[in-house]
């Protein structure tokens, strides 16, 4: 992504980064930690080896994940996600309750977003990554004034 190019919004700056159906879906593989290609690629059957290698490296071009080469034969790469692609994942939590709210139970699947609407304690927490969201705006905004 050019963060120098102009936008109509917000909204088309962010769907530049993370827009098709495979790159949230990799932020969410890797939202509890680092993974093998291999890995990744077992956890979304459905994508093409082509596809995945395509995606991560966008992924990684944009700041979203990181890329970990280590020196061994043979050789080992792990990606996981920065801190950007932290607070990515705090974003699809979110975008997961308002698909839960919306799609009610016609969803079917692994349960990798699914979080019970009514758990007190599950949407106490959606609050505090949307204050911490609402925190570093504040913060940014702080620092540019």
């Amino acid at each position: 992504m050019a963060k120098n190019k102009e936008y109509w919004s917000w909204v088309e700056a962010a769907v530049n980064v993370i827009g098709g159906k495979w790159k949230l879906l990799i932020v969410l593989v890797l939202r509890d930690g680092k993974l093998r290609y291999s890995e990744i690629l077992h956890k979304l059957p459905s994508i093409s080896e082509k596809m995945l290698v395509k995606q991560l490296r966008e992924l990684e071009r944009d700041g979203i994940i990181t890329r970990t080469v280590y020196p061994v034969v043979p050789p080992k790469v792990e990606y996981s996600l920065t801190e950007a692609g932290d607070k990515l994942v705090i974003v699809l939590k979110v975008l997961g309750f308002w698909g839960i709210r919306y799609l009610d139970d016609e969803v079917v699947g692994e349960g990798l977003s699914r979080e019970k609407v009514n758990d007190p304690v599950k949407l106490r927490l959606l609050l505090e990554d949307i204050q911490k969201i609402r925190n570093d705006i504040e913060k940014q905004l702080g620092e540019q004034n």
